[in-house]
């Protein structure tokens, strides 16, 4: 939790000479420095920054980020009697007085926006642990806090640093190329200080218009451990409550298809078709009783070396004629020269693939193209596109994805998403999720040639994203 060193603060604002103002978490000015007073012809009775109509939502997410991550940036236009200044503003947030200093660089000048200098004092008073970097990579600055958690040595690059924390070139890659799109990116890693083990929330964020990228820590090892125990907690009672739901339905279930048995013997072919629409629904039943069991407690399933080539065809070809009555494509794109064997369990990835084309296919009653891709990552591991053209998700439906019982169908048991995970999972696979409504869905699945000499983990908070 950052809090505000008092008397740094005051030092700055007594020395520096650019524009500084706190402010209450809800907006309202707390102080401000002589130049910040000048630029805003401030006096005490505007208890808030005016804005123009189209800076107002901007200022809203910078005000929700900072609050989020520490830091946050934006370019905003402020109303000044009657006057617009166009300024860019860099906060920083101090949770434990749920105030922001923020600071003001007038006419989007490039020569004058954020200095290394600034940035550090500004954070110094936060007494956040940061690193500066440029955008090219290298390392310009760095708080004596994050010296001592990273270990860090002078030749090392942003790149190389993220490396010898324990991240794979693929999640580097991918943590990089967010920040270089949306100016922001959040990774967790574990760290041993002083014999005990630690967790931290990385946030960087780039400045707009200069070649700094600001990085903080949060240490967060307390809210991790507080969430695994309570998802252990939860995972628990859900797993008993689904044993128990299961052997009460399932003694009924057996007498009812005993007795429709004896009633078949002397049924009409007009009652035999109905029996066979019961017994078909008794099946299905069968089968989400099957799927409750298996994420309450999922048995071990014997790996063997399979082709991932030639079980999606299979599953295409399952798949084709429901994807043909909706005017759907079902396109799968791989190298020809390679088959991409792999030790995993077949049945467990063909319900994968079911699971996934099955809602790629209800989302699109439009029809479309439905894309299948495998390739092979920078790491050697295999990597499986499934990618559809339907309506796409909210960020509201993306939080919720992969929770059990979580569905936006009607007649959804919310069961689907969650087994994808449990397989994956089984595989030391990960999870990437694109969505964007109006657009469609692409599920990325990263999954070892062998699970058992390449762990990865399934960030998928971190992996999820919105664009």
């Amino acid at each position: 939790m950052s809090y505000i060193d008092i008397s740094k603060l005051d030092r700055l604002f007594d020395e520096c000479k650019e524009s500084m103002i706190v402010m209450h978490e809800s907006g309202q000015i707390q102080k401000m420095n002589q130049e910040a007073a000048q630029l805003l012809s401030w006096n005490h009775m505007v208890e808030q920054l005016m804005l123009d109509e189209m800076s107002s939502a901007t200022w809203d997410a910078f005000m929700k980020q900072v609050k989020y991550s520490g830091i946050a940036f934006c370019n905003v236009n402020i109303i000044v009697e009657n006057n617009t200044i166009s300024t860019s503003a860099f906060g920083c947030y101090f949770e434990k007085e749920q105030s922001i200093i923020v600071w003001l660089s007038p006419n989007f000048n490039e020569d004058e926006l954020f200095t290394k200098d600034i940035l550090c004092s500004i954070i110094d008073c936060a007494c956040y642990d940061a690193i500066l970097s440029d955008k090219q990579g290298y390392i310009i600055g760095m708080t004596q806090g994050a010296l001592e958690i990273l270990g860090y040595k002078n030749e090392q690059t942003y790149e190389q640093l993220l490396y010898d924390l324990g991240f794979s070139k693929q999640q580097i890659f991918e943590y990089l190329e967010n920040i270089d799109h949306s100016s922001t990116g959040t990774i967790i890693f574990e760290r041993s200080i002083a014999e005990k083990a630690m967790t931290y929330e990385l946030t960087a964020l780039a400045i707009s218009s200069t070649n700094i990228i600001v990085t903080i820590f949060k240490e967060v090892t307390a809210e991790i451990k507080d969430t695994h125990l309570e998802e252990e907690k939860i995972l628990s009672n859900l797993n008993e409550l689904v044993a128990t739901i299961v052997h009460e339905i399932r003694n009924p279930m057996t007498s009812l298809k005993g007795f429709l048995e004896l009633l078949k013997l002397n049924m009409s072919e007009d009652g035999k078709q109905y029996f066979s629409i019961i017994d078909a629904e008794f099946e299905r039943l069968e089968l989400i009783l099957e799927d409750f069991l298996y994420l309450s407690k999922p048995p071990k399933y014997a790996m063997e070396e399979i082709s991932l080539v030639e079980a999606i065809q299979q599953i295409v070809d399952l798949m084709q004629p429901q994807a043909i009555q909706s005017n759907i494509l079902l396109m799968l794109q791989y190298s020809l020269v390679d088959e991409f064997k792999m030790l995993g369990n077949e049945v467990r990835l063909k319900q994968l693939l079911i699971n996934v084309i099955k809602n790629a296919i209800e989302v699109m009653p439009l029809g479309g193209t439905i894309t299948i891709a495998l390739g092979y990552n920078v790491e050697g591991n295999i990597e499986l596109t499934i990618k559809d053209e339907g309506y796409g998700m909210s960020e509201e439906t993306m939080q919720g994805l992969f929770t059990p019982f979580f569905t936006t169908k009607k007649q959804g048991s919310g069961l689907g998403l969650p087994l994808v995970k449990k397989i994956i999972e089984e595989h030391n696979g990960d999870i990437n999720v694109w969505s964007k409504e109006g657009i469609g869905t692409e599920f990325t699945f990263t999954i070892p040639v062998d699970p058992y000499k390449y762990v990865m983990n399934i960030p998928l908070h971190e992996s999820i994203s919105l664009t």
